[in-house]
């Protein structure tokens, strides 16, 4: 998207969420559902994040919208209380202190959403200072919050992260998995990432499944929890009102 149709769309409120599940590899149950960031164009077209998050931190306005991820999904948790949500944040703001304040004051008065509450770190994200990643780590866990490390093995610095941020929960790249029924490096470097996950005592989540094989074999290989196309598109609409079937599994209303 262009910048000038960009801030377009967030002066006239266009920003929207896309909700995909996270689901347990053997049960398919969901365990949360993440909150994908999307902009509906000026003729009604649902714009995904990747096509304007680099143009919005060019423009210097992704503080604005990481406020508006955190406020709007409060906002969701708190309206539908039987749903757990999370939400992926960007580099800037896994050591942004004004932002940890908001979430704070935030969850003063409604203290019991923070367990219903998941935080997504991109592991690129954790190399800006990675020692303010662990105190904001830190903080969001006190306040009751899961942390996830998003994108676990796609960098060179997995076991660096592991040993010195307190997260819960480890995504596997989706770059792994899209290989994984084509090569068998891919099967060794998945299993070499679950073991330190593991040794860690970490939940593990892989992103981008697709197929009904990837998802039998990630299963198989001992991953907790899937996401992808094959267990559910990102969509606007609220899943967890509902009960869906998904290719042999029935997906309840999330915990």
């Amino acid at each position: 998207m262009a910048s000038a149709a960009i801030e377009a769309a967030l002066r006239q409120d266009r920003l929207m969420f896309a909700f995909q599940p996270v689901v347990c590899a053997t049960t398919g149950t969901v365990e949360y559902f993440e909150c994908l960031l999307r902009i509906r164009d000026d003729h009604g077209s649902v714009i995904p994040a990747g096509e304007f998050i680099a143009v919005i931190e060019e423009l210097g306005l992704i503080g604005r919208i990481d406020r508006y991820v955190l406020e709007s999904t409060l906002e969701e948790l708190a309206t539908h209380p039987d749903v757990t949500l999370g939400f992926n944040i960007s580099g800037l703001t896994a050591c942004d202190r004004p932002w940890l304040r908001l979430l704070i004051s935030l969850l003063r008065h409604q203290p019991e959403l923070a367990r219903r509450l998941v935080v997504e770190i991109t592991e690129t994200a954790a190399l800006c200072d990675i020692e303010e990643s662990s105190r904001f780590v830190d903080t969001l866990r006190g306040l009751g919050c899961r942390v996830a490390l998003d994108d676990f093995g796609a960098g060179h610095t997995s076991l660096r992260h592991l040993q010195i941020l307190p997260v819960d929960i480890v995504k596997i790249d989706g770059s792994i998995v899209r290989n994984l029924t084509k090569r068998a490096q891919s099967r060794v470097f998945l299993r070499h990432l679950l073991g330190l996950a593991k040794g860690f005592g970490l939940t593990t989540i892989a992103e981008c499944v697709e197929t009904a094989e990837e998802a039998a074999l990630l299963g198989a290989e001992g991953v907790g929890y899937l996401q992808g196309y094959h267990f559910g598109r990102p969509s606007p609409e609220r899943a967890w009102l509902r009960t869906v079937p998904i290719d042999g599994f029935e997906v309840p209303s999330a915990p």
